[in-house]
């Protein structure tokens, strides 16, 4: 099972367990991770659960997310990851289990010839319980179409693409409350998620609010503010 331990400078604070659940850190006492610093934010980060990964989310905070020295909106957390809220850092490990397992997916593919007459073993379905083979092929390209409140299509050539108002946004969307990162859609070996990054503009998706990171069916439709957009693959 991965955790976090909460550091102070050299001194380590508190861990926690990564259970399955969205974590969220900052000052305000209802989050999992209480950081007292006044330079965190209320509610600054939240950790989801997606597969065998867990994603780092930036929740607009004042002073930002570091990881490993450099800012993130969202980002992949690898063993080892040092994430700087303020003053305090928050070290992520996996559990020797779960660093056995991910160095098994990054290993290139081997061929094996099989002798003529012998039958070839079989070979475990690597699509996790509950995906479709279909959606969760993350190399089949991906496109954004507004339905109301916005262009035309954008299709998804990044690994992260960032939805909102302001200048670093792939896409942009207007509104009052929409914020200048109002969620992002990462590219992921299970296929391409949404993940809301805080505001006061809600993200759903077919009209259910989202809070946290949820995987995209294709013919989805997002909904951020004034704009609806459908999700799905070109060709």
């Amino acid at each position: 099972m991965a955790q976090l331990t909460l550091q102070f400078k050299d001194l380590a604070l508190k861990e926690f367990e990564l259970t399955g659940q969205s974590m969220t850190m900052g000052r305000e006492p209802d989050n999992d991770i209480i950081v007292e610093n006044l330079l965190v934010s209320g509610y600054h980060a939240r950790i989801d659960p997606a597969g065998r990964e867990y994603i780092l989310t930036d929740l607009q905070s004042k002073n930002g997310t570091l990881v490993n020295g450099e800012r993130v909106t969202s980002t992949k957390l690898k063993d080892g990851d040092q994430i700087l809220v303020g003053k305090h850092t928050i070290v992520f490990t996996l559990s020797p289990e779960e660093i056995q397992v991910d160095q098994k997916l990054t290993e290139p593919t081997m061929f094996i010839e099989v002798a003529q007459g012998a039958s070839e073993p079989e070979v475990e379905d690597p699509t996790p319980s509950g995906l479709d083979s279909t959606a969760i092929s993350a190399e089949r390209p991906a496109v954004l179409s507004f339905l109301s409140g916005g262009g035309d299509e954008y299709e998804i050539k990044k690994k992260l693409v960032k939805l909102g108002k302001g200048e670093e946004a792939d896409v942009h969307i207007g509104g009052l409350f929409t914020p200048k990162v109002a969620a992002t859609i990462s590219r992921r070996p299970t296929g391409y998620h949404l993940t809301p990054t805080g505001g006061r503009a809600k993200v759903k998706v077919n009209d259910a609010q989202i809070e946290s990171s949820h995987r995209l069916r294709e013919f989805a439709t997002i909904e951020i503010g004034p704009a609806k957009l459908q999700f799905y693959y070109k060709g």
